[in-house]
């Protein structure tokens, strides 16, 4: 593979974020996620930003901390949690020393994945271009000899997956984000298999709050299952996606990735 032929991220000028993979503009995971959820969920979520200033921006600058604490971890480096977020990083380290293998810890570990990095093999991505999207899987590897891929989530709330009672809405609320999770994993497990041929077994989610941490598996058969309900999304997103990537000119893109 070329060098030039090496993925990159882009922002487009409709704000979506995409990847430049194989000489095609994909959609990422989450973008694909966002743009196909129902009107009614896309209402909630404003008037939640509205009520909530700043909460967002606060929870990404919180998830990165976690996600550094992880890759610290894995990689053998001391692990210096700011105080704020420490509640956050405590019990993770028992989920992650499950691993008795690690091929991918934010970007490959097994140089047969190399083609999977971006040009300054700081980042890299899986993509599907049957089904036209693109992501970053937080870890894949495996325990006792089963495939695993694997994400980390931080949370006000833990997630659960099975449906709450009537009436719980923070149960309810923890049930749609397993849910989107869930997808977003499947995708990202699609999308592996289809440029590496490893396919995993199982995913696992792992979910902390200040108060405790949370170990989801999801099994093959429930993967599938949420593999297809992406990959409907997948493509309703390319059925209404109106962006005008196509008509940025090579040089605009470029010095986008150029300043990544």
């Amino acid at each position: 593979m070329k060098a030039t032929d090496q993925p990159f991220r882009i922002q487009t000028p409709s704000g979506f974020r995409k990847y430049l993979c194989s000489g095609l503009y994909l959609p990422s995971v989450t973008t694909v996620l966002s743009a196909t959820e129902s009107e009614k969920s896309k209402a909630s979520l404003r008037t939640w930003q509205k009520n909530n200033p700043g909460a967002l921006e606060q929870a990404s600058t919180r998830g990165s901390a976690i996600h550094k604490c992880c890759e610290d971890h894995i990689r053998g480096i001391p692990v210096e949690c700011p105080d704020e977020y420490q509640g956050f990083w405590n019990g993770i380290s028992q989920y992650l020393d499950w691993f008795d293998e690690i091929h991918w810890s934010e970007r490959p570990l097994r140089p047969d994945w190399n083609h999977l990095r971006s040009d300054d093999k700081e980042v890299a991505f899986v993509w599907s271009t049957e089904h036209k999207y693109a992501g970053c899987p937080d870890l894949i590897g495996e325990i006792g000899g089963v495939k695993v891929i694997a994400d980390f989530k931080t949370s006000n709330a833990p997630y659960r997956n099975t449906f709450p009672d009537r009436g719980d809405r923070m149960g309810f609320g923890g049930f749609r984000k397993y849910q989107k999770c869930a997808q977003q994993m499947a995708a990202y497990r699609y999308a592996l298999h289809e440029r590496t041929g490893f396919m995993c077994d199982v995913a696992l989610i792992i979910v902390s709050t200040e108060e405790q941490t949370q170990g989801i598996f999801i099994d093959g058969d429930q993967l599938s299952l949420y593999e297809s309900r992406f990959l409907k999304r997948a493509k309703q997103f390319h059925d209404i996606d109106k962006d005008d990537t196509e008509n940025c000119s090579k040089q605009e893109l470029l010095q986008q990735k150029q300043c990544d």
